[in-house]
């Protein structure tokens, strides 16, 4: 699998490489040349909650239903 080049946005310096959606969570970090702190995030959103096997979808609701 092919690595994706991760770079500072102020002076390009290589930061890192990783795989395509390796990154899972938020990442903060600072680049060692010119200082500046990168925050980066997935592209993606994380999936979706499997569903819930024929469970009540309205468990866990923080509002009543109204019928």
């Amino acid at each position: 699998m092919k690595l994706q080049d991760q770079r500072c946005g102020g002076c390009r310096k290589l930061l890192f490489k990783l795989e395509p959606g390796a990154l899972v969570g938020a990442l903060s970090i600072k680049c060692p040349r010119c200082r500046a702190h990168i925050e980066l995030r997935p592209l993606s959103p994380s999936p979706e909650r499997p569903e819930r096997d024929g469970k009540d979808p309205k468990c866990g609701s923080l509002f009543p239903q109204t019928t």
